[in-house]
């Protein structure tokens, strides 16, 4: 079994992959997603059972290095990002 962290997996990118990787039996798929932009309705749909959603922050060293120990994975995408060119310039 393939063991996948998909980070931002609540985005719009992220989550098209993380749904596609969830269609895939032989993967087992982890989504971190602190929903601060994201949303909880584009985390893949429950009739698949081989992904898991974790709120939490990529930039936690705790929270990230927790979940990387936890689980030996194959591939990891990071597509964790605050986004928005309004929010970026108030607080660069």
């Amino acid at each position: 079994m393939r063991k996948i962290l998909i980070t931002g997996g609540a985005g719009f990118i992220a989550s098209c992959l993380a749904g596609q990787a969830g269609t895939e039996p032989e993967n087992y798929v982890i989504i971190l997603d602190n929903l601060l932009t994201g949303d909880s309705n584009k985390l893949p749909q429950e009739k698949y059972k081989n992904w898991r959603f974790i709120k939490g922050d990529a930039n936690d060293l705790t929270t990230v290095s927790s979940i990387m120990i936890s689980h030996s994975f194959d591939y990891v995408f990071h597509y964790a990002a605050v986004v928005g060119v309004q929010r970026t310039l108030a607080n660069r």
